[in-house]
């Protein structure tokens, strides 16, 4: 009885020794207690030169640029691709230079000569809590930019004096200019006046159909609609001159995800020698205020909405995630994408796209990557919820 409890001793302390293979369970992807490092498994190869048949030192070689692609490959999935070229300098001196430090332990799964190469495949334990707070230390976990310029934008105001329309289009272009200023695209009057005939600025302010018609028959991405309503005021005490008042009200929208991202209503006053250079003095003046709050917000709030969230439970590890992530660079609707978080085996990706709205993007994601079954479970304006299977 003492030799067999002294064999089971023996045999315990030897598979201790052997480190064995990293336990998913105490990474991210499994049940962290609370207090203990966050960490996830990563697969990774690495390869190295033989020189003067010293195997010895080609293993070693090999080791260290495994370890380093199992954290290039963490940082990959948490810095998006722009970013990453941008920034690739900061990238190897701050983080893959000390590649030791966020590796915890690894099993190496393979190895051995290829020709003159050491050839080496490791599955390694990544301290991916201390990776990302050192990628935000160095600023680099911002969400991948949109360059909201790039968008094509329909200004369809209506303008009204005194209860009637104008067709003169002074609050219109009072705004679009505002936007050509700075380097907006507008579509031009003469699109505008094709695609709205026959349809009031009501109509593309509440009505998301005739948003998406005007939309794809101008191949615009976002719409700024209302009414610029000018009353008269007075022509009292001001020596033969005649005063008018303006309100505009207008909501910007984007049209393919059918969001309203901002509106908002101003006033403002306007004399002329006559009532009707008065009115659209007034037009032009109330158009112009709303010009100046638009542009303020009009950046922000469209990067806002450029972004989706893509919400995928059931990820193994940053292996699986990271080819998920690469699958949705590679579509042609997406600017660019990143892991936002990663817990508990479910991952929330930044996803940039100015070209397509969440339904285009789930439709593909169940043949995103090769020989993973994607669910799409949910789908709203801005964010896309999955499951592997």
């Amino acid at each position: 009885m003492k030799k067999i409890c002294l064999l089971l001793i023996c045999a315990a302390i030897a598979l201790n020794a052997c480190g064995g293979r990293p336990n998913i369970r105490d990474s991210a992807g499994g049940k962290s207690k609370p207090g203990q490092e966050v960490t996830e498994v990563v697969r990774a190869d690495g390869m190295s030169a033989i020189t003067n048949n010293d195997i010895i030192d080609a293993k070693k070689r090999a080791l260290a640029d495994a370890e380093k692609n199992a954290v290039e490959m963490t940082v990959g999935v948490y810095v998006n691709a722009a970013t990453r070229v941008e920034k690739a300098i900061m990238v190897d001196q701050q983080i893959l230079a000390k590649t030791n430090g966020y590796i915890k332990k690894y099993k190496i799964l393979s190895e051995g000569r290829e020709g003159d190469l050491y050839k080496i495949r490791i599955e390694a334990l990544v301290k991916i809590e201390e990776v990302n707070k050192d990628l935000a230390d160095l600023g680099l976990k911002a969400p991948p930019q949109v360059a909201t310029t790039s968008l094509k934008i329909a200004v369809v105001i209506q303008d009204r004096i005194d209860g009637n329309n104008d067709n003169d289009g002074v609050g219109e272009n009072a705004l679009a200019d505002k936007l050509i200023n700075l380097q907006y695209k507008i579509v031009s009057t003469e699109e505008l006046a094709r695609a709205t005939k026959s349809m009031q600025a009501n109509d593309l302010a509440n009505d998301t159909v005739q948003q998406q018609k005007v939309g794809g028959l101008l191949k615009a991405d976002v719409l700024i609609a209302g009414y610029d309503t000018a009353a008269f005021n007075t022509d009292q005490g001001l020596g033969g001159m005649v005063s008018y008042r303006a309100n505009i009200a207008f909501k910007v929208i984007k049209i393919k995800q059918a969001a309203l991202i901002y509106s908002n209503s101003f006033s403002s006053g306007g004399v002329g020698t006559t009532k009707d250079s008065a009115a659209k003095e007034s037009l032009k003046r109330a158009a112009q205020v709303a010009a100046e709050d638009l542009v303020r917000v009009l950046d922000e709030r469209l990067r806002s909405f450029n972004f989706i969230t893509v919400t995928v439970k059931n990820v193994a590890d940053l292996n699986q995630l990271n080819s998920v992530i690469k699958g949705l660079q590679g579509m042609v609707e997406v600017k660019d994408a990143q892991a936002d978080s990663f817990a508990e085996g479910t991952a929330s990706i930044k996803v940039a796209s100015d070209l397509a709205n969440t339904a285009v993007i789930a439709n593909k994601l169940p043949s995103l990557v090769k020989d993973l079954n994607i669910k799409v479970s949910n789908v709203s304006n801005a964010e896309i919820d999955a499951e592997i299977q």
